[in-house]
């Protein structure tokens, strides 16, 4: 997650700077299927270093965990409309679709 190692990198920069240990990069990769880069550092810390997190910061943590598990594309709805287009059985709107279309165009949205 983006904002756990945005914390964890903070950290190892403090302790980079309070005790000159080097930061090693161990892993970088890149997941098609999200959207951010996830990078992973090796930070040697002292072992009486306890790291405590709020309840609102594990809260968020778990709130991001359920976001990444929602797909990016309802595969569902994609799949009934597939089938209503092949079908002929989907009703096209014309007036909504207009209404839309004059919408984006007077709000900027193009």
């Amino acid at each position: 997650m983006t904002i756990i190692n945005n914390i964890v990198t903070g950290l190892a920069r403090n302790n980079e700077s309070n005790q000159n240990t080097p930061i090693h990069q161990v892993k970088h990769t890149t997941d098609a299927d999200k959207i951010y880069e996830e990078r992973q550092y090796d930070i040697s810390l002292p072992e009486d270093v306890l790291i405590n997190f709020s309840d609102q910061s594990r809260e968020a943590f778990t709130i991001l965990d359920h976001i990444d598990e929602i797909p990016d594309i309802r595969e569902d709805k994609v799949s009934a409309l597939k089938q209503q287009f092949e079908d002929d059985t989907y009703i096209f709107d014309y007036d909504k679709i207009a209404s839309n279309m004059v919408d984006a165009f007077l709000n900027g949205n193009t």
